[in-house]
């Protein structure tokens, strides 16, 4: 008998380690899967700042070289028939849109040929050419398939006599004319300034869309009452009852725009305040103080804080079409104000680096917190928008708004920066960025 209980018992326990097997890794698929979201969530709002630049780009007739999904080397390209060249490559942690001529210094800009003699490439635009961007052929021969890409020869008398001459031949874009393309840099500079502030419109746009979005199907906040504590005598702190929710304080409706904390951030202590709150469906007024609150929990642990004397956990409520068109666009200014403010503060030291993340960081986050509530990944999407877009215009080299910086400049001066000195400070500003950007993922994950 005592045999046969302890194989019950043994069988129990290997059920039960079977269970928690199972959990575990359910938990880690259902994980790795947020894991996989998040990257995704990144790579679009990356790519719809860059679908910013482009499509801006393309209304006022800039040349575009390519538009690449992710960086590193080439996967698949397919390049069309005006020499736009679409990829994929290896990282998928970005993209970018590429200009003609974008990196071309002010010298090379400033030279142009004494003679020019531009002819057609020989180009059948029914033959058959792989996607490979290299433009190959299937036969190897090096075919373009861009019906505007020509080949300028440039021809130069090296001795001033017209015997000894010397051909350089190059690629060029041709516009819908027919003439040679304009680069980057050749466009006028408000021209560039739209361009540059594409991705970021791009992005504040989707903020507002993603907001909608998020008031419609999630809500906003409210605080629920889980429980009440209370004082030595026995008695609860405030007439506030578990599940009433909280919607208003003295008059002052808890909304998108305005939460709960930043309600009661301005009362006192000592100050009485009535709450509106939903109680089982009916909206009732209770009144409580703000006071010392002396009492245990549930573990028996003495608690010891100023306030009303209630735990709370997060209730959304107020999630409809009427509250998402009507809050959808404060909500994103407010959104956008408040990342400006998060910048200024980690640049004055108010706020410390170990509080920021990077992209790997900023993936686990994003995973750690939609795997405790899927309504997390709404309420993440108009905040990631916002905090690209305003990221992209603040002056720091390499990013969109040192570039308009520097295109305001030389509006100005009528004549641009050295194109070099220009191209030097944004390759350091963008190795800096990168630099900081290891720097606080290590740090997030050290510390």
């Amino acid at each position: 008998m005592a045999a046969a209980n302890c194989r019950c018992n043994a069988n129990v326990a290997l059920k039960s380690d079977v269970l928690r097997g199972c959990r575990r890794r359910r938990e880690n698929l259902e994980y790795f899967g947020y894991i996989v979201l998040s990257l995704a969530i990144l790579l679009v709002m990356v790519l719809i700042h860059e679908l910013g630049h482009y499509s801006t780009a393309k209304i006022l007739g800039f040349t575009i070289e390519e538009f690449s999904v992710g960086f590193g080397p080439k996967i698949f390209g397919k390049r069309r028939k005006n020499g736009e060249l679409f990829s994929f490559r290896a990282f998928p942690l970005g993209g970018y849109c590429a200009f003609l001529g974008e990196t071309d210094d002010e010298e090379e800009e400033k030279q142009k040929p004494d003679k020019v003699e531009i002819k057609t490439a020989d180009v059948n635009a029914d033959s058959a050419v792989s996607n490979d961007t290299d433009g190959k052929s299937a036969t190897g021969e090096n075919k373009s398939d861009d019906l505007f890409e020509h080949v300028m020869r440039e021809k130069t008398d090296s001795n001033g006599g017209a015997q000894d001459k010397q051909v350089a031949e190059k690629t060029v874009r041709l516009d819908k004319n027919g003439n040679p393309a304009k680069t980057f840099n050749q466009q006028k500079p408000w021209k560039r300034i739209i361009v540059l502030l594409g991705g970021v419109t791009f992005n504040f746009v989707s903020a507002i869309i993603f907001s909608l979005i998020y008031i419609w199907v999630v809500g906003y906040a409210a605080p629920q009452i889980n429980d009440v504590y209370l004082d030595p005598d026995g008695n609860a702190y405030c007439d506030l009852q578990k599940g009433d929710i909280i919607l208003a304080v003295n008059g002052e409706n808890v909304s998108v725009m305005n939460s709960y904390n930043d309600i009661i951030a301005g009362v006192k202590e000592g100050q009485e305040v009535t709450f509106k709150i939903d109680r089982a469906g009916k909206v009732v007024s209770v009144k409580a103080t703000k006071q010392k609150i002396a009492s245990t929990n549930a573990d028996g642990k003495p608690v010891t804080y100023v306030g009303f004397g209630f735990l709370s956990n997060t209730e959304f409520v107020g999630g409809n079409a009427s509250n998402a068109f009507k809050y959808c666009v404060p909500y994103t200014f407010k959104l956008s104000w408040s990342i400006l403010g998060s910048f200024g503060q980690l640049f004055t030291g108010k706020v410390p680096i170990t509080d920021v993340t990077g992209p790997v960081g900023s993936v686990k986050l994003m995973a750690d917190i939609s795997l405790a509530d899927w309504r997390n990944i709404l309420i993440l999407l108009p905040l990631l928008a916002s905090n690209l877009a305003m990221f992209n215009l603040l002056p720091f080299p390499a990013l969109d708004g040192a570039r308009i910086v520097f295109t305001v400049i030389e509006w100005i001066r009528k004549k641009p920066i050295n194109r070099k000195v220009e191209g030097i400070i944004n390759f350091v500003g963008l190795a800096v960025l990168l630099l900081f950007v290891l720097i606080v993922d290590i740090l997030s994950f050290a510390l």
